[in-house]
């Protein structure tokens, strides 16, 4: 079975996983999905990750290309109902069919030729986004957590990043196929080694990816 890689949402850079345990969102440490993404550690720069990855790697690539430097019609007409003010007009059906035009939006910016389903249910537990299951190819996403534009477009953009990484990783021959292989085979769980968690470059890729969405519809274009 592969990790299944979650985003429950809290956002606070005082919160450790231990308050998150102790929160009551889980009632068993090791009944969380090993995959948790927390979403903090918004100040992680991937430059040590980068400088340590081989030449498959651009010096200084950008993973926000898409979201930041990449200007187009179609980004901003994709973003727009993400905007507080029209995503709080929509019914939950148009705001269900946001989240997916801008995972196909992801979709097609990155390559993917297998894009994941996308999977809302109204079961999952208080306080989790969602999640991307690789073992399925799906996207599961909460639908009784989608009051925050901003957190559902990091959402949907960390957990296509994570489908992405998937698709590189079933290339062998490709050195950044390889990295991400090792990544998923080396999984750490934010249960054992919550900083090291962070730290991968997995999760700091989908992170610094999503930040840029988020960083474009607070109006900004700083990065992560």
């Amino acid at each position: 079975m592969g990790e299944k890689y979650e985003t429950p949402g809290k956002e606070s850079n005082d919160y450790t996983y231990q308050d998150y345990l102790e929160s009551g969102e889980v009632s068993n440490p090791f009944t969380a999905d090993t995959g948790t993404d927390l979403n903090y550690g918004t100040d992680f720069t991937n430059d040590p990750i980068r400088n340590s990855l081989d030449s498959d790697y651009d010096e200084g690539e950008d993973l926000n290309y898409y979201s930041k430097d990449n200007d187009t019609e179609q980004l901003d007409s994709t973003l727009e109902n993400f905007q507080e003010d029209k995503w709080s007009d929509l019914s939950l059906e148009g705001q269900k069919q946001s989240m997916m035009d801008l995972a196909g939006y992801v979709a097609g910016e990155t390559g993917n030729k297998n894009p994941p389903e996308i999977v809302f249910r109204g079961d999952m537990n208080d306080g989790e986004y969602g999640g991307y299951s690789p073992d399925s190819n799906t996207l599961e996403i909460n639908e009784n957590m989608l009051d925050d534009s901003i957190e559902a477009a990091d959402t949907v953009a960390h957990e296509m990043w994570h489908a992405y990484q998937q698709q590189c990783a079933l290339d062998p021959t490709s050195e950044k196929g390889r990295e991400y292989q090792e990544g998923f085979d080396n999984y750490i769980s934010p249960e054992y080694d919550f900083e090291g968690y962070q730290n991968q470059m997995v999760e700091a890729e989908a992170r610094e990816f999503a930040q840029g969405f988020k960083d474009r519809l607070a109006g900004t274009k700083g990065g992560a």
